[in-house]
């Protein structure tokens, strides 16, 4: 009999032939939707919920509406453009005529074949799953589940790996978000006449004011946003955490300005608040845990105790639940103002 693993790995791997063989844009954003909710089960089934929650409400969510939006303003470039010019490059002038389109259609192929020959090899010499040679089953993780509530206090061992055991790693995924919100605003803010491609600038309709649909939505976004505060502060005690908590307080923040539209979203949430939330949240990152760094971790005394609490208790694992909450607003803030430059094209 077919395991139900099987048959989930199986939905993947032919979601994501179907995704790279579509033709269709919009086909293939669907597909590609449904694959991470295949993928967030799959998360389930391994043991990891924290990553399933994750997968969930920013693969499956977040990222497909982002894609739905990219899409829409692409088709807005390109039909302008070709209203505006009929020049074409040299170059583009070869790729119409299909002389070169068999070379890079080969080449494609073969590297992604090659990719998938390479990964193949090296997944097939890895240990099978539980086997005690295997990395998951070192004294890494041993150490990781056995000390970690004497260590950090924290009853969610991915919470005290990520913010204790490899918080450096963790300060960088942080700085990573802030990065890529900067090149979005880099790339898409509209600072004056000679800013981004003037189709960015275009003001999108605003959302029809429909009463049952914001009466249900302002319901539906206060409990969205009750619930990722509780998944950050929770995430020392329980699954989730900043990523996982801040993945879905910008889910409402993006349904927020969907229903209500970017006008009352700036009144609630303007750019200069959120530039605020980040700076500071990464601020305080960084000034926590170098703080750690600098003194060696749990090994030498501490220069100004932290206590660690009583683990079990909301106020407890000493620095974890305020690292998780500076986590989940550097997490919400890019999200919202990624949100916000795609579907409108400018940030005031």
């Amino acid at each position: 009999m077919i395991s139900f693993e099987a048959i989930l790995l199986g939905l993947l791997v032919v979601a994501a032939i179907a995704v790279s063989s579509m033709k269709s844009l919009m086909a293939a954003v669907i597909i590609y939707s449904g694959y991470s909710v295949v993928k967030s089960i799959v998360w389930i089934q391994l043991s990891a919920p924290d990553l399933a929650i994750t997968e969930a409400a920013v693969s499956a969510g977040i990222s497909g509406i982002l894609f739905f939006i990219v899409l829409k303003r692409v088709l807005i470039v390109r039909r302008e453009y070709h209203e505006q010019t009929e020049y074409k490059s040299p170059y583009r002038q070869k790729m119409d005529k299909g002389a070169f389109r068999p070379f890079y259609n080969f080449m494609s192929v073969a590297i992604g074949l090659g990719l998938t020959g390479i990964l193949t090899y090296t997944v097939s010499h890895l240990p099978p799953f539980g086997h005690p040679d295997n990395p998951t089953n070192n004294e890494v993780p041993r150490k990781f589940l056995e000390d970690g509530i004497h260590d950090t206090g924290a009853l969610n061992a991915v919470a005290s790996m990520l913010f204790e055991y490899r918080a450096f790693d963790t300060l960088g995924e942080a700085a990573v978000l802030i990065a890529a919100v900067c090149a979005v605003l880099i790339l898409l803010r509209n600072d004056g006449p000679m800013g981004t491609f003037h189709a960015f600038s275009h003001q999108a309709e605003e959302p029809k004011r429909d009463i049952i649909l914001r009466n249900m939505s302002f319901l539906l976004v206060g409990m969205i946003l009750v619930f990722g505060a509780y998944v950050v502060m929770n995430g020392h005690l329980t699954p989730g955490g900043g990523f996982s908590g801040g993945a879905i307080l910008g889910a409402g923040l993006v349904l927020f300005v969907s229903v209500f539209g970017t006008r009352q979203a700036y009144a609630f949430l303007s750019y200069k608040v959120c530039s605020r939330i980040l700076s500071f949240s990464l601020l305080f990152y960084i000034v926590a845990k170098g703080y750690k760094f600098f003194i060696g971790g749990n090994r030498l005394q501490h220069i100004i105790p932290i206590p660690l609490g009583t683990p079990g208790e909301l106020f407890s694992a000493g620095l974890v639940m305020p690292l998780n909450a500076s986590v989940g607003l550097i997490v919400a803030c890019s999200m919202y103002m990624i949100f916000i430059l795609f579907s409108k094209g400018v940030i005031k």
